[in-house]
């Protein structure tokens, strides 16, 4: 993966919830039905992803080469299927994202810790 693309991916956690969401779907399919090919029907809402901002985040993961896609007809609509790329790089970006969330909380209770000590 090329720097850019984490860094990008880092800085957008909804995309690694979009692709997380793709990738526990894929499962889920192939769990019901071990002779699916893993294509999952596009996904109009995602747990913590605005709804506005899925169309945008898509291209991204397609751009990225995470996510790819098939158009299967008219009325069947757009399938997607999480890459091997993206599928290699969902555990690490997670485990980036545990880190800096780590911190970012760590920050926020030292400052709290701070006050109660100037107050004291």
């Amino acid at each position: 993966m090329i720097d850019f693309e984490q860094e990008q991916m880092l800085e957008n956690p909804e995309w690694c919830l979009v692709l997380r969401h793709y990738s526990q779907m894929q499962v889920q399919v192939k769990e019901q039905d071990p002779e699916s090919d893993g294509w999952v029907i596009r996904q109009n809402e995602v747990d913590g992803v605005v709804v506005e901002h899925l169309p945008r985040i898509h291209g991204k993961l397609i751009a990225f080469d995470l996510l790819k896609f098939q158009i299967a007809g008219r009325d069947s609509g757009v399938f997607y299927k999480v890459t091997n790329a993206g599928n290699k790089m969902l555990p690490r970006l997670e485990k980036k994202l545990r880190k800096l969330l780590s911190a970012q909380n760590a920050e926020q209770v030292e400052p709290l810790e701070q006050d109660y000590a100037k107050s004291a």
